[in-house]
C-alpha cells in the first residue's frame, strides 16, 4: 500500500514539474531561430529602395548533393489604404536554378509613394520531392 501511494505521489509531482517546465520552456522562443526544412538550409527576401526604384533580391541555399532545383517566385507588393498587400503591376518574376543554391535579383522603377515589401516563394526540390517556403522582406516606405 505504501509503495503504491508513493508511486502515485511521485507521478503527480513529476507531472506538475513537467507541466511547469514545459510551459516555461515553450513560452520562450529565441530570436532568429528558423524552422528546420528538409531540403533548404536558408532562404531570404530582401527589398531595398533608392529614390523610386525597388531592388528585389531572393536567395536560397539547399543541401549539396541533395537539393536539385530551386524555383523562386518574387512579387513586389504595396500596402493599400485598407492595409492589404497588393502585387505591384509588372513586378512579379520567376527564376529557376538547377543547383543547390541560387538567387534572383530584379528591379522596378517609377514607384509611387507608399509602403512596399517583397514576397518570395521558394520551391526547393530534391528529385521529385519538394518543399515550399514563403518569406517576406522588411517593409520599406517611400
Amino acid at each position: 500500500m505504501f509503495k503504491r501511494s508513493l508511486a502515485v505521489l511521485l507521478a503527480a509531482i513529476m507531472s506538475i514539474v513537467c507541466l511547469v517546465c514545459g510551459t516555461a520552456f515553450s513560452a520562450y522562443v529565441p530570436p532568429d531561430v528558423s524552422p528546420q526544412y528538409s531540403y533548404t538550409q536558408s532562404c531570404s527576401s530582401e527589398l531595398t529602395i533608392s529614390g523610386s526604384t525597388a531592388t528585389c533580391k531572393s536567395n536560397a541555399i539547399g543541401y549539396y548533393n541533395e537539393t536539385t532545383k530551386i524555383v523562386i517566385k518574387q512579387a513586389l507588393q504595396k500596402k493599400n489604404s485598407s492595409g492589404n498587400w497588393i502585387n505591384v503591376k509588372n513586378a512579379t518574376w520567376t527564376g529557376t536554378v538547377y543547383n543547390f543554391q541560387g538567387s534572383i535579383t530584379n528591379s522596378k522603377s517609377s514607384l509611387s509613394n507608399g509602403t512596399y515589401r517583397l514576397r518570395s516563394v521558394f520551391t526547393v526540390y530534391a528529385g521529385t520531392s519538394y518543399e515550399t517556403i514563403t518569406k517576406y522582406s522588411k517593409e520599406k516606405t517611400i
